[in-house]
């Protein structure tokens, strides 16, 4: 039985709102749910690094965690990241997870510490015997190199049952995700190659910048299903001249804000010492997107639909 086969499509990795003093926003959270709700995102990816979960202390992820998973009251499956420096603390949060109603936890090898493999193995072995609910490793592959061999004994944990795989690859994801069947789910990481992942074989998609055009990139994915080549490549290139204007702006997070205040959508502000975008340039900004639209020629998306 495949427990995460309700969590596919495109699935935002959540960029967590916080007010001008960094606390958490559940008004902004709300706004921002609800409208990626209505795109027809397949679930939510919480307080992973775009979401600012490193950055918090324990007791408030899971307040955070709490709060998100009421705003989205069930209508898509949701998985919440849950590592942190201290095992004991990660364990801690798997079981907080599990009991707001979180699909599954997922988390990266410890991101202080270089974990040799049996430190690997037994670090997600104390996580997956913490809960009931399924365990999603996430491989960030910058971190180390990744084989087959490798997922092989990580998924022979009883509770590992996927991965999140963050790295261009898509050889060796596909490699992964062939040898270890379809009962395992990949779940590709790179929003610049959404495409790419699912030809390699990735169940799903988890991405930042999801949050900001969901609807573009599970239009493209729809497309390549229906055998629409021409309209999903139209879409995913389109989907990478954004994100490359979007660099061009300073902290990733803090400019899908803006263009989100685009769209009448108050996305918060990141938590200290993270930037919010330099207000000079939010004109500048707008008028690049604008002018991408009008190159780009694609059909409609609620953030070129803003700029008219």
């Amino acid at each position: 039985m495949n427990r995460l086969d309700s969590y596919r499509g495109v699935i935002p990795a959540f960029i967590t709102p916080f007010d001008e003093k960094g606390n958490y926003s559940e008004s902004c959270a709300r706004e921002m749910i609800e409208w990626q709700l209505s795109t027809g995102i397949g679930g939510y990816y919480f307080l992973g690094s775009n979401g600012y979960g490193p950055a918090m202390d324990a007791a408030d992820r899971m307040k955070t965690l709490e709060s998100l998973c009421k705003i989205v009251d069930g209508r898509v499956p949701v998985v919440a990241h849950i590592a942190a420096v201290s095992g004991k603390e990660t364990v801690e949060m798997a079981r907080h997870a599990e009991q707001v109603g979180c699909l599954a936890v997922s988390a990266v090898p410890s991101y202080y510490y270089i974990l040799k493999p049996n430190e690997m193995h037994r670090y997600y072995s104390e996580i997956a015997e913490a809960v009931s609910i399924p365990l999603i490793i996430y491989a960030k592959t910058a971190d180390y190199a990744p084989s087959v061999e490798m997922f092989r004994k990580l998924a022979a944990i009883p509770g590992v049952e996927g991965v999140k795989y963050t790295g261009a690859d898509h050889y060796m994801m596909g490699r992964i995700k062939e040898a270890l069947g379809k009962d395992f789910m990949v779940y590709s990481g790179y929003d610049e190659m959404c495409l790419s992942g699912i030809m390699s074989g990735a169940d799903a998609v988890i991405g930042g910048t999801y949050n900001l055009y969901p609807d573009l990139c599970i239009r493209a994915i729809d497309r390549l299903k229906k055998g629409d080549f021409a309209g999903a490549q139209k879409d995913y290139l389109a989907s990478n001249a954004i994100i490359e204007v979007l660099f061009r702006y300073g902290n990733l997070q803090s400019v899908m804000r803006t263009a989100m205040g685009f769209m009448g959508i108050n996305a918060g502000f990141n938590p200290p010492p993270f930037s919010p975008m330099d207000e000079a340039r939010i004109p500048e900004l707008k008028d690049e997107l604008t002018r991408l639209k009008h190159k780009l020629q694609i059909d409609d998306i609620d953030l070129f639909r803003a700029l008219d």
